[in-house]
């Protein structure tokens, strides 16, 4: 779709820069990203051993374990991979 209204198209920017002034994060390190990883692998193998339905959560760490293995530049089968080798 595309916005003619200049209005709108002005307020669509104001958005943006407001949101851009109040977040003024760096991004993550490696480090940081590798941590986050293994983290969110170790929970998302937790809770596929749960007894109660955790679905929603499943697939969000899985999505975020998928984007942090991007980002770290890992090759996509090799992530899956990691998801379903169990860890300690």
């Amino acid at each position: 779709m595309i916005v003619t209204d200049n209005a709108t198209v002005t307020a669509a920017e104001d958005l943006i820069r407001k949101h851009k002034n109040e977040r003024p994060e760096k991004p993550r390190r490696p480090q940081e990203l590798s941590a986050r990883y293994e983290q969110a692998i170790r929970q998302y193998q937790e809770l596929m051993k749960a007894d109660v339905d955790n679905r929603e959560q499943r697939v969000m760490l899985y999505s975020e374990i998928k984007v942090l293995g991007w980002c770290l530049g890992r090759d996509e089968a090799k992530v899956v991979r990691e998801i379903n080798t169990p860890r300690k």
